[in-house]
């Protein structure tokens, strides 16, 4: 933008007057319908009262569906949106992809700024991760200082994480031990618009899976920062992977990072299913029977319904030494069996599958009373008071 439209916008925003109960859900990276935001403006629009919610996104469709159920969404590039951003005196974020915008920073920066974040860190994000040598440049430095800085709120989910990770990684004023909205569909059956945005043929696969006696495996890897990945360096043996799954009556999906461009769908066996990368996949973790990951946050979450998490960390050393440093140590944060080459995953795999008892049930069990304050499926709810308590009723 020229000088003068950025003064016009300015003069705008200075003169516009905020609704003290008007709150903006940008969704996750361009506005997608998933994690945190999802759940989050879906209880509040529906159950919160004291607010006049609205959620801005980037795809046409989602904003159709929800307002089909008469729930207020604008597209991210009609006027309208505009309109309630400068309208609103809070915004609430699981990312800041709209930082980038400069727009939507100076709309947004009069706001109260509720940054819900995606996930418990494992690895080093904000500033403990511009404090290590990993990957790291000047460049960078600043931008990361610019992203995780400027925040009222961060949500955080017990007192050992926003001591030791939340605290540590955003400057903000308060870190309020509320819950993950996105975990609260752990605790029960999807309902209604729960569905939208997740992949419902992957869904009645899967509960038919179930029915039959089978089992479901969620394969979910993190991004590299420097590149590369499981699938992309073939430490998954489709074919080996496919006998196994029929040998067991397995229904094997994946489900790649967003960030993951990774398009493998015509090389996949039967048995095997490739999710939507920017699909919500929360309803599917409940009803999964076994999870495979390797440093993925969803790990913690999938703490909460206190079945086996094989973690695959082939590349560990590479991946603390070039793409990131990890906050925790990797062997004392992750209970399950580590696997470090296609071998070992198999036998592992066939391990848990056997096993009457698993071995790490504990361990899985004091680190979710570690990471979770509560376990109840109404972190929306509190969320919902909070944002009345600290920002409307003050």
């Amino acid at each position: 933008m020229d000088g003068q439209s950025l003064r016009s916008i300015a003069r705008l925003v200075a003169t516009t007057p905020r609704r003290m109960n008007h709150v903006v859900f940008l969704g996750r990276k361009d506005g997608q319908f998933i994690d945190n935001v999802k759940y989050a403006f879906l209880h509040c629009a529906t159950h919160v009262p004291e607010l006049r919610c609205v959620f801005i996104g980037a795809h046409r469709n989602t904003c159709l569906a929800l307002r089909r159920a008469n729930l207020p969404a604008v597209h991210l590039s009609a006027q309208e949106a505009v309109d309630h951003l400068l309208q609103a005196r809070i915004v609430v974020c699981d990312d800041f992809w709209w930082r980038h915008d400069q727009l939507l920073t100076m709309l947004v920066s009069p706001a109260k700024v509720v940054q819900l974040w995606h996930g418990i860190p494992l690895k080093a994000i904000g500033f403990p991760e511009i404090d290590s040598p990993v990957n790291m440049t000047p460049e960078k430095a600043r931008y990361l200082t610019e992203m995780y800085s400027g925040y009222d709120s961060v949500l955080s989910t017990s007192p050992f994480f926003s001591e030791h990770a939340f605290a540590r990684a955003f400057k903000a004023d308060a870190f309020p031990e509320l819950g993950y909205p996105r975990n609260d569909v752990l605790s029960r059956p999807p309902q209604g618009m729960d569905m939208l945005n997740v992949d419902a043929t992957l869904y009645a696969r899967m509960m038919q899976t179930r029915k039959q006696g089978g089992k479901t495996i969620l394969f979910m890897p993190t991004f590299r920062d420097a590149g590369g990945g499981p699938l992309e360096e073939g430490m998954i043996d489709f074919a080996r992977l496919h006998a196994f799954n029929q040998r067991h009556k397995i229904l094997f999906i994946c489900k790649l990072h967003p960030y993951v461009a990774a398009r493998l769908q015509g090389r996949l066996p039967a048995t095997v299913h490739m999710a939507e990368s920017t699909s919500d996949v929360y309803p599917l973790l409940r009803i999964t029977d076994l999870l495979l990951t390797d440093y993925s946050s969803v790990y913690f979450d999938f703490l909460l319904t206190n079945r086996p998490i094989l973690f695959y960390p082939y590349d560990l050393e590479r991946y603390v030494t070039s793409s990131r440093s990890l906050l925790f140590n990797y062997q004392e944060m992750t209970p399950g069996f580590h696997a470090v080459t296609q071998d070992e995953l198999f036998t592992y795999l066939e391990a848990l599958l056997a096993r009457d008892e698993d071995p790490h049930q504990a361990k899985r069990e004091a680190l979710a009373a570690k990471s979770f304050t509560n376990h109840d499926g109404k972190a929306a709810a509190r969320l919902g008071k909070y944002l009345v308590e600290r920002f409307v009723n003050t």
